[in-house]
């Protein structure tokens, strides 16, 4: 994808000359003055000192001492007021300063009108003026923008912290300059004071970042993007890599700089990158939706990958192109956790065809490899709150060749396992209600850096964070924004990679790991052979023996069973568990329990619930352990 222009000059408006406005403006007269006017004062004034004290040798003398202490005492002021205005109006202004105090004391102690203290006057006093002129002119209109804008950045920095500011430069909107801290000061300290950074350089918060240097914890870099590069919606440009590899890159929106922001979901080993989870975080009205229909449409049309798609809350509101190309959809709270289970059981087939094949982990053009599996999960926290099952799959499902996408309001403990997010390496944080919220879906790094994404709420939809795995972390603290799209474009778009007379099935798990046999065509039913006599049995065969099934013949189920009654389903658990706990087995996990949701006709929500209230209670059954597994608690005998 072609790299998005973003306007010179951090954005601000040029005219015919090239130069930014903000520089062509007339400038006052009296700071030129300055010098002069000094320079005749302190000629009256040493001139004063002397006929008042002239004629006292002790006086002259306190006179003398007073204005050498005055003098030193400005002197070091100059120097450090003039440490944020660059080296040559430093030197210059320290050294009028010097002067004039030598001269000060000279002129005091044998009249100012005397030789050689007038020559001195006559030849200094011009030439400093001339000097600091020189040196204002320079500044205000000699100067480029970038040493201007530069110069603004390094004023604000050292005016907060005393720093060594290297030369500021502009690369397109941002300016940015590298810092180097008085030892004993970190760069965590000046990333602290981004907001009176931000107010010296009157811009927006957000548009200040501190990036520490990784080999020092005094050097870093200091970035600041006064106007806003994404305020500008973004209209989806169409499928990144149609009917390609999702070994490719999804290219999902547009970074700060231009550059489009791009997320791998299989791992490469040449690359380092490993397959990757993601966490879709943002407030209702942030657009995380649409960022999750950004991603399902570039499954979709990839040759070598699967989308598996659910969400418990508002299934039926998804886009009918998004039903109609998923492989499994799941569109109420029961079919997401069963599509969860399916997932899970998947995983050691999965993983061991990867295996057979000499792969440590999915890999492009493996043509006996499982297909890719992307699950997207939106509104996850109705599945995987308190969901041992979710941290599982977290652990286990990158190498089997499956990414799984979840989509949360916020990813607090109490709404998604704080061990199954510890598991998720990729985080994509839209606006979000509080920097609480925020430090639940990026890292502490990138929001020390300055990220920010509270400030947004829901205000600007579709702006966002991506913390995306194997790529250069100092990219993750620059914001993005996601494409917007019509749904009849999108549609338009993945109806050519969808499988020919697709329709999605809310598949049971059975279907999922062995697809149905391919229908066949209806054939005319032939006619019987008159020849043999169904009613008149062979004469070796006694119609009164039963007939016994061979050992190992698989059964069929014919159409649904019944759903059992609540309380007749909780004791064939806990008869099923007794029965385990008999057999010697004392510790059991909830996928190994499908007997018992084949036997009650129930969903894996039930199970996971009845579960934990086992748990529960004088007489608990089971007691639940730190990895979503349950030990059974033989009752004692009465």
């Amino acid at each position: 994808m072609a790299k998005t222009k973003m306007p010179k000059n951090a954005g601000i408006s040029t005219g015919d000359t090239g130069l930014a406005s903000v520089h062509t403006v007339k400038l006052p007269l009296w700071p030129y003055l300055v010098t002069p006017a000094g320079s005749v004062g302190l000629a009256v004034a040493t001139g004063l000192a002397h006929w008042r004290w002239a004629d006292d040798p002790a006086a002259i003398g306190g006179v003398a001492v007073g204005l050498t202490l005055a003098g030193t005492a400005l002197t070091a002021l100059t120097w450090r007021a003039a440490a944020a205005r660059g080296i040559v109006r430093r030197a210059v202004a320290t050294t009028t300063c010097v002067a004039g105090s030598a001269w000060a004391i000279g002129a005091t102690i044998a009249a100012p009108w005397s030789s050689p203290w007038l020559d001195m006057w006559l030849l200094g006093a011009p030439t400093a003026s001339i000097a600091m002129a020189v040196v204002r002119i320079l500044r205000s209109v000699g100067e480029d923008p970038t040493s201007s804008a530069g110069g603004g950045l390094a004023e604000a920095v050292k005016s907060l912290r005393n720093a060594t500011v290297g030369r500021p430069t502009i690369n397109g909107a941002k300016a940015a300059a590298a810092i180097t801290l008085e030892p004993g000061t970190s760069v965590k300290e000046l990333a602290g004071d981004r907001a009176a950074l931000a107010s010296a350089l009157d811009v927006p918060e957000t548009a200040v970042r501190v990036l520490p240097d990784p080999d020092s914890a005094r050097r870093g870099r200091v970035e600041v993007v006064p106007v806003d590069q994404l305020r500008e919606t973004l209209t989806w440009p169409g499928l990144s890599a149609p009917g390609r590899s999702i070994a490719l890159p999804l290219v999902l929106g547009v970074m700060e700089d231009g550059e489009p922001l791009m997320v791998w979901l299989p791992g490469d080993h040449a690359a380092g990158r490993n397959a990757a989870h993601f966490l879709v975080v943002g407030m209702t009205g942030a657009g995380k939706t649409e960022v999750l229909l950004n991603i399902a449409a570039e499954v979709l049309s990839r040759i070598d990958a699967d989308l598996w798609l659910a969400d418990p809350r508002k299934g039926h509101q998804l886009p009918q192109w998004a039903k109609d190309g998923a492989a499994r959809l799941a569109m109420t709270e029961d079919d997401t956790s069963d599509m969860l289970e399916v997932l899970y059981a998947d995983i050691a087939t999965r993983a061991r065809q990867i295996g057979q094949h000499g792969h440590k982990q999915w890999t492009e053009g493996c043509a006996q490899c499982p297909r890719y599996r992307v699950a997207i999960v939106d509104e996850a926290a109705q599945v995987a709150a308190g969901n041992p099952l979710v941290t599982e799959l977290t652990e286990a499902a990158r190498s089997a060749g499956i990414s799984l996408i979840f989509g949360l309001q916020r990813a607090s403990h109490d709404r998604f396992p704080t061990s199954a997010r510890a598991n998720i390496g990729g985080s994509i944080c839209l606006g979000v209600d509080s920097e609480t919220d925020a430090g639940m879906a990026l890292s502490d790094a990138t929001l020390d850096a300055g990220a920010m994404p509270w400030a947004w709420k829901n205000t600007k939809p579709g702006y966002l964070y991506a913390e995306v795995p194997g790529t250069d972390p100092a990219r993750w603290i620059m914001p993005a924004r996601s494409f917007v799209a019509d749904e009849d474009d999108r549609a338009a778009a993945v109806a050519p990679y969808r499988p020919a007379g697709a329709a999605t099935r809310q598949t049971t798990p059975a279907e999922s790991i062995h697809p149905s046999a391919p229908t066949r065509e209806e054939t005319p039913t032939p006619p019987l052979n008159k020849a043999i006599d169904p009613g008149d049995p062979p004469d070796d065969v006694d119609p009164a023996t039963p007939i016994s099934a061979p050992p190992g013949m698989p059964r069929f189920s014919f159409g649904e069973r019944p759903k059992m009654a609540p309380a007749q389903a909780r004791e064939t658990l806990r008869t099923h568990l007794l029965t385990l706990a008999d057999a010697g087995v004392d510790v059991v996990r909830p996928t190994e329990l499908g007997d018992v949701l084949a036997e009650t006709g129930l969903s894996g929500s039930w199970l996971y619930q009845q579960l934990r209230a086992l748990t529960r209670g004088a007489d608990a059954l089971l007691t639940a352990t730190d990895r979503g597994h349950y030990r059974i608690r033989v009752p004692e005998p009465v």
